[in-house]
């Protein structure tokens, strides 16, 4: 928890611009050359949308969403659904320069790269 505190410190604290946690985002950079292949193979980028998130073998449907001013972040409520099971979940999305942070409620938050340069 110590570093997500740091991480929230590094953060920049830029004005909130529409839905900057839409688009396509990837753990590894080069993922991002299968972003028409989002759902199909397993090393591509996820999708986020306004009514969803899209993954390998998974996707979950945005039921609703947060902000989180003083985070810089947008908290996600979602029911999701892959490999035949439904469940509910949650996510933290937090803004950085140029990537996105990802948090799934417990270790550290995964950094994902815009595979559109979007900041």
């Amino acid at each position: 928890m110590k570093r997500l505190a740091l991480i929230m410190l590094m953060l920049p604290a830029n004005a909130w611009a529409g839905e900057w946690w839409q688009g396509v985002w990837a753990w590894d950079k080069d993922w991002c050359s299968s972003a028409g292949q989002i759902g199909s193979v397993s090393l591509a980028p996820i999708a986020i949308t306004d009514t969803e998130i899209q993954g390998y073998e998974n996707t979950c449907q945005i039921t609703g969403t947060q902000e989180v001013a003083d985070l810089n972040a947008v908290a996600l409520t979602l029911a999701c659904w892959g490999e035949g099971e439904s469940y509910d979940d949650a996510r933290l999305i937090m803004r950085g320069e140029d990537a996105i942070w990802m948090w799934f409620g417990s270790d550290e938050p995964v950094q994902f790269h815009a595979c559109n340069g979007k900041k």
